[in-house]
């Protein structure tokens, strides 16, 4: 009896933990950074990876490079370090309000822009809502998303170079 116990809570353990993907989330000083890419824009909401942030006239819009922006210039696909109140809604997609957005112009977010644009464009997907992306040492990136439109999550390869997105065949066993 003990035994089974032990096995129920250490189950139970496991499955109220969860293990679902990273987000870029880290506090600084009250307020909390979010870094993600744009895959939809609907009045003043903007959605970066699983979160939909709101933002109005006292929502700060710059660049890296300090040049001021404007709702008119928000772009698909476009990587952004949002700051917000740290104060999220645990909904799917979550919610949150929007205190600045900084739109990153480095090398490396140009090219992971290009990643997300080429399977944003893709006509295989729809209502992409970005999990993680990284660089695999073949050269080649990893973008998991969720298809909204598919209710599914998946996975992808993206060659930049050939502007080409790769969907893994998955063999079964059964």
């Amino acid at each position: 009896m003990k035994k089974c116990l032990t096995v129920m809570i250490l189950c139970s353990c496991i499955l109220f933990s969860g293990c679902g993907p990273t987000t870029l989330v880290k506090s600084s000083q009250g307020s909390t950074d979010f870094i993600g890419f744009v895959t939809q824009l609907e009045n003043n909401q903007v959605l970066i990876n699983d979160v939909w942030f709101s933002f109005n006239q006292q929502t700060v819009m710059l660049t890296d490079r300090d040049k001021k922006l404007h709702k008119e210039d928000i772009e698909m696909g476009k990587k952004v370090n949002v700051t917000f109140n740290g104060e999220m809604q645990e909904s799917f997609p979550r919610r949150a309000s929007a205190d600045q957005l900084v739109f990153l112009t480095d090398k490396e977010s140009k090219i992971e822009e290009t990643v997300v644009k080429l399977v944003m464009s893709d006509p295989r997907f729809s209502q992409v809502v970005v999990q993680s992306i990284e660089k695999n040492p073949t050269g080649l990136y990893s973008l998991r998303f969720k298809d909204l439109s598919l209710d599914r999550d998946v996975h992808v390869m993206v060659n930049v170079e050939n502007e080409r997105v790769i969907v893994p065949i998955h063999t079964s066993t059964k």
